[in-house]
């Protein structure tokens, strides 16, 4: 008898499949991490006077003595930023904001850190009474272009029309495996003039970014949306938080708001008079925050560039972001705020 069930026992466990080391790593999925940034570039203008635009400024005979080594120097370290942010190659999708034409994001793509890239540019001339636009530059290689727009709000207060920069939205394609992934780069109306008085700018640009992002969502309620800008507002003021919904990610918003905790801990992307603000932020739709997707942002975080390099540290050894210029005064720094970024992982 003892012999009998010695047998059916060898027997089972013969019959029975093994999982050994090579089992268990068929099982995990293999995901690629890339890089996805932003950066509001202070005021990048080439040096040529434009008749159509106001920027008179920004020549070498202008106010602030603007030329071409200037310039240069400017777009050098401006690609130094984008290079060091370098995840399985250089950011795959990085927006924009206060760049003057086409012409100064061509020049920056070109640069040596940035030009064995072969970045694709997509850029609309806005309505801004400066000249100054939203662009999206994105390596060909991983994202393909479906469709592009530039979405120009219409802002009347009290009877006086506003001209600010469009909403740029860039429909693209995971290469790899035909996923739609939605961008929109955004710089909404600054606070001249007061909080008080500019908010109902920013509101309007919101309600216009909640429409057409209630629109994707209406065709695809898993669309994968990421939306970078600088938004002149906090995380927690009307046009994010309740115009546009953009929430703390526990709080399980369709949008969810990956910066939102540098507002709890007193960091931001800008410093104005000491005090941090983060007003450069990333906004994603809720299905690029779970992790079973096929594209999900790692960690559910986004981060903020704070490398010496682009930090100025005064006598008392406060930093700030290193900037361009105060006023007329020339300081060669890069910008006045500070790149933010974030990882999103891709399964293969």
């Amino acid at each position: 008898m003892k012999n009998l069930l010695f047998i059916s026992i060898v027997f089972l466990l013969a019959c029975t499949p093994l999982k050994n080391a090579s089992d268990k790593h068929n099982t995990n999925t293999k995901s690629i991490n890339y890089t996805v940034g932003f950066y509001n570039v202070e005021n990048l203008f080439d040096t040529e006077d434009d008749p159509l635009i106001n920027d008179d400024e920004f020549t070498d005979s202008g106010e602030k003595e603007w030329n071409d080594e200037r310039y240069q120097l400017k777009l050098e370290k401006i690609s130094e930023v984008i290079y060091s942010l370098s995840t399985n190659g250089l950011p795959i999708a990085f927006g924009l904001c206060e760049v003057e034409n086409k012409k100064v994001v061509e020049d920056l793509v070109n640069t040596e850190s940035l030009k064995t890239q072969n970045y694709g540019i997509v850029h609309y001339d806005s309505q801004d009474e400066r000249g100054i636009d939203n662009a999206f530059i994105y390596r060909k290689d991983v994202l393909k272009i479906l469709s592009s727009k530039a979405i120009t709000p219409s802002i009347s207060i009290n009877g006086i029309e506003d001209r600010t920069r469009d909403i740029l939205y860039v429909k693209t394609q995971i290469k790899s495996q035909k996923s739609e992934l939605h961008f929109f780069i955004n710089h909404f109306p600054s606070r001249s003039g007061g909080q008080e008085k500019s908010e109902p700018k920013r509101l309007s640009v919101a309600k216009l970014l909640a429409e057409t992002i209630a629109e994707i969502k209406f065709s695809d309620e898993n669309a994968a949306i990421i939306i970078l800008g600088d938004f002149n507002d906090m995380p927690n003021n009307k046009s994010i938080r309740e115009i546009l919904g953009a929430c703390p990610l526990e709080n399980n918003c369709y949008l969810n708001n990956l910066s939102y905790p540098f507002h709890d801990k007193n960091q931001g992307t800008y410093n104005y008079k000491g005090n941090w603000n983060v007003l450069d932020q990333i906004i994603v739709s809720k299905p690029l925050t779970n992790k079973e997707n096929s594209m999900s942002i790692l960690n559910n975080e986004a981060k903020i560039l704070q490398s010496p390099f682009v930090m100025y540290t005064s006598e008392d050894g406060t930093t700030t972001p290193s900037r361009t210029y105060g006023g007329n005064n020339y300081y060669g720094g890069i910008s006045d705020h500070l790149a933010t970024y974030c990882t999103i992982s891709i399964k293969q």
